[in-house]
């Protein structure tokens, strides 16, 4: 259904910088955000986070079919 990897509450992650853009989802929520990277220097990365409000509905509606999040 999804590529999305799922973040656990204290569970590391290893970004590819090499991608402009990830997407992430919440395990316990589903909520879908995209991080877009951009390069400043060499080595440094400057990010901005952005909510999915459409992937967050899709994710919830099939993944959590039990829970109501209204």
């Amino acid at each position: 259904m999804s590529d999305y990897p799922l973040i656990k509450e204290g569970e590391s992650v290893r970004l590819d910088l090499d991608k402009n853009e990830l997407r992430f989802s919440c395990c316990d929520c589903g909520l879908v955000h995209t991080w877009r990277f951009i390069r400043v220097k060499k080595n440094i990365w400057d990010f901005v986070l952005f909510r999915e409000n459409r992937s967050t509905g899709q994710i919830r509606r099939y993944r959590f079919k039990h829970i109501n999040f209204k």
